[in-house]
């Protein structure tokens, strides 16, 4: 089944870790918060590197971790496909419609003019190039063409706002990556490009995004990898610092890719250490300076999230599979609700992250998107373009956000993959 990048490594879920910077084991009787140092070395000549640093959390934004929430009273869950909303029709439409080369793949995180894109290869002297998508003309901008660490290296990943472009280098060969940022302004680079972090095969290639000019990413040890022992971190850097800060520490792999709507960020590492395997749905003010917890929610023993998102002072997030015994939370589907209850549901697969505003809400199912309005308890369907293959067009967008992106592959009148269709809708 085909997914986005984000998701690439979801399925290697569960193992339990200690990362760090890559410079060895925290000691023993850390705290989940609890800051350590490291330093990212240059990837090559020219290139600038930065130092991963402490930040003191300070003893009143620790918070203790929330009750798992086992959800058993039916009068919890607002079933939207059950009768408790409206199917009504669809009121969106696409203020603009673009046709790009096949093979392009766009990842949109709220801001209202560009779009970062992974293009096709240009030459055959690299696998693929990234670039950025106008958000008002549907022009592609290659900004990138050939990976910044030579020929050895592909590019795998990469985010934008308006400000900052990051982007993830790898060796398909013996598994090493390096994660960059640079600052970004009217679609293009400028200044150059800092190393932010770098791992070997034992290291997942990171979960990241971006919000105003700072990149947040997680470093991980692969679920199967040497390193399972390692502790899991997430990271901010803002563009012009020399230093990038840790806002978290997880005793095992974050469950989620990091979220931002808003000023929010939303992760999801492992709680209640000692107790089993919990995941804790947790939302983190990333404009304090201690990046304080402001919400969490504590989802059922070995549920582990697909997404999660923290909007309108709650949590939409999305479980990928059933889990028996644990109530209504261990249900495949997406959910709305914060810890108490009550929480709406949508019982679909769960293909990609959600994205809406206001009181709308989009949720990928299979062919389609399903468009709900909380407010005014009803949902609507979009459907995919024209000859969309297999699962229809995908979101582009993260978070809240004015505008909502899709693309999707589409076919030629005789029936082969041509190019991928680009939409807009308003919000």
């Amino acid at each position: 089944m085909f997914r986005t990048l984000d998701n690439l490594f979801d399925r290697a879920r569960g193992a339990r870790g200690r990362s760090g910077a890559g410079e060895g084991r925290p000691q023993t009787g850390v705290t989940r918060r609890r800051f350590v140092q490291g330093t990212v070395a240059a990837a090559g000549a020219g290139m600038a590197a930065i130092a991963l640093s402490s930040c003191s959390s300070g003893g009143d934004s620790q918070q203790e971790d929330g009750e798992p929430q086992v959800v058993t009273d039916s009068s919890q869950i607002v079933a939207v496909l059950d009768g408790d909303y409206e199917n009504v029709s669809n009121s969106l439409s696409a203020s603009s419609t673009w046709s790009l080369p096949l093979g392009t793949m766009l990842f949109h995180n709220g801001g209202n003019t560009w779009a970062a894109a992974m293009l096709t290869p240009e030459s055959a002297t690299s696998v693929n190039t990234v670039g950025v998508l106008s958000l008002s003309s549907g022009n592609l901008t290659t900004l990138l063409d050939v990976a910044s660490l030579g020929a050895s290296y592909s590019f795998f990943d990469v985010r934008c706002s308006d400000q900052v472009y990051a982007w993830i280098e790898i060796n398909y060969t013996d598994g090493s990556w390096v994660l960059l940022g640079q600052g970004l302004s009217n679609g293009a680079l400028y200044g150059s490009p800092v190393q932010l972090d770098s791992g070997d095969s034992d290291w997942e290639p990171p979960r990241f995004t971006v919000w105003n000019s700072s990149v947040i990413w997680q470093k991980m040890p692969l679920a199967s990898g040497n390193r399972t022992t390692e502790y899991s971190h997430c990271y901010i850097w803002t563009v012009g610092s020399s230093e990038g800060q840790e806002i978290y520490e997880s005793h095992g792999r974050f469950a989620t890719t990091p979220r931002v709507s808003g000023s929010v960020l939303t992760i999801a590492p492992r709680v209640r250490e000692g107790s089993g395997v919990y995941y804790g749905m947790t939302a983190v003010d990333i404009t304090s300076s201690s990046y304080d917890q402001i919400d969490q929610l504590v989802l059922p023993r070995t549920v582990s999230p697909f997404d999660a998102t923290y909007m309108n002072d709650q949590f939409v997030f999305s479980i990928e599979a059933s889990y028996s015994g644990v109530g209504s939370l261990g249900n495949m589907g997406t959910f709305i609700g914060k810890e108490g209850g009550p929480y709406l549901y949508l019982r679909r697969e769960p293909l990609a992250q959600v994205a809406g505003n206001g009181s709308r809400y989009l949720v990928k199912s299979q062919a389609s998107h399903f468009v709900i309005d909380t407010e005014a308890q009803n949902y609507a369907v979009l459907i995919s373009p024209d000859r969309s293959i297999d699962y229809g067009d995908f979101p582009a967008t993260e978070g809240a956000s004015s505008q909502f992106l899709t693309f999707a592959t589409v076919r030629d009148d005789t029936g082969v993959p041509a190019s991928v269709t680009a939409r807009v809708f308003s919000i």
